[in-house]
């Protein structure tokens, strides 16, 4: 059985036993060896997870090999950001994915399990960026939002009929006959 270091959504930290991870259930079985000698085995519902590490990190390959590596940035719910290149060979089950990653500039290939439920998404990078990560929000959330909203209206215009582009209070008082 797999040792885990499984991250809740409130912060909390468990060690833990797991059989084969395939995603295939909305719960993950495990054995655990924590602290508390009261607590044996546990059910735990994907909702309530993070994220996993899955057994012990080992040596990263050569830089060459993970240069050919996908680059991505997995953007969670609750804002934290981790960008790592992939390894290939990503296992996606119906309700996680398992990853083999390296961090940037890091020496350790992970192996991340993560719920999708945990996740905003998984986006695929062409380059790493290199600014520092308090100039990387690109201006205020506000901004944003207008920016989608304006964009959506643009579409929606593009895509509407002459009649559709009237305004709605000169189409209520029209009635098409059959």
């Amino acid at each position: 059985m797999p040792v885990v270091v499984i991250s809740f959504v409130d912060g909390e930290v468990l060690h833990a036993e797991i059989p084969e991870l395939t995603f295939d259930m909305p719960v993950v079985e495990a054995e655990v060896r924590g602290v508390e000698p009261n607590n044996q085995r546990a059910i735990l519902p994907l909702t309530a997870i993070t994220q996993m590490v899955l057994g012990v990190p080992e040596a990263a390959p050569p830089d060459e090999e993970v240069e050919g590596w996908d680059r991505a940035a997995f953007h969670f719910i609750d804002g934290q950001v981790v960008r790592a290149s992939i390894a290939p060979g990503a296992q996606l089950g119906r309700h996680g994915g398992i990853w083999r990653i390296v961090i940037p500039g890091g020496s350790d290939l992970i192996t991340l399990a993560i719920p999708y439920c945990a996740l905003k998404g998984v986006f695929q990078v062409r380059q790493w960026d290199s600014r520092p990560l308090a100039e990387r929000g690109g201006g205020d959330r506000i901004d944003t939002v207008t920016r989608v909203l304006a964009e959506r209206e643009r579409h929606l215009e593009e895509l509407a009929t002459p009649e559709q582009r009237r305004p709605l209070m000169s189409r209520m008082g029209r009635r098409r006959t059959p």
